[in-house]
């Protein structure tokens, strides 16, 4: 009878609530259709009516952390905006300590995740990029962005240079001379999480330097 009960209140939100805090408590592993239903303390078909399956529920959660990501002052210069439109987005997806965010490439096409697209060619034509280079730049910008919030080596910077270091130190030399005689440089840069701004600034500049050249003929 409590199952019949509870069900009568579910809702979508509801659903998403619990799973999130599933997933935050035990990680995404532990999250199935059955488990999201005990802690519902609901029949299974019960939260089969709101998501088709586990997949579906999981972009549902994604499209939600996209939510989270703050958009930038429109009266800052498009190369700040662009900045901390950037940042922004690579905190709400590293910070998430459900690892949620890493499904964030299949719910991109969700309205959640749109915002965001529609802020980044805002700013883009806005600062005077034509429609189509808007939309190449901002891919490349957010390719990176996703791209640096979702790899990760460890849970921490200090785990991840120890394992960078070990990983490179057995290398054969003779294979591997190059990164060998960088493997100092390396280690920290695959470490740190401050090298998102010198890969953020260096693609800013290329868009700042493509926006003030002459446009050739053609």
């Amino acid at each position: 009878m409590a199952s019949a009960e509870r069900s009568e209140g579910l809702s979508r939100e509801r659903i998403l609530r619990a799973a999130h805090q599933l997933v935050d408590d035990e990680g995404l592993t532990a999250l199935s259709m059955r488990r999201l239903a005990q802690e519902l303390d609901v029949w299974p078909m019960s939260v089969y009516r709101y998501f088709q399956d586990k997949d579906e529920l999981l972009d549902a959660l994604a499209a939600g952390a996209a939510e989270a990501i703050a958009l930038p002052r429109p009266l800052d210069s498009w190369r700040d905006q662009l900045r901390a439109l950037s940042r922004n987005a690579r905190g709400a997806l590293a910070e998430d300590p459900s690892g949620i965010g890493s499904r964030m490439g299949r719910a991109f096409l969700t309205p959640s995740a749109l915002r965001v697209s529609e802020a980044g060619l805002r700013i883009l034509e806005s600062a005077g990029f034509e429609p189509r280079e808007a939309a190449s730049a901002w891919r490349a910008l957010w390719s990176y962005t996703f791209g640096f919030a979702t790899f990760r080596i460890a849970d921490s910077s200090a785990e991840a240079l120890r394992q960078a270091r070990m990983a490179i130190a057995a290398l054969p030399d003779a294979d591997y001379p190059t990164l060998l005689s960088s493997s100092q440089q390396l280690a920290a840069a695959l470490a740190a999480e401050d090298e998102f701004d010198y890969g953020l600034e260096r693609l800013l500049d290329g868009l700042e330097a493509r926006l003030s050249a002459d446009p050739g003929p053609g």
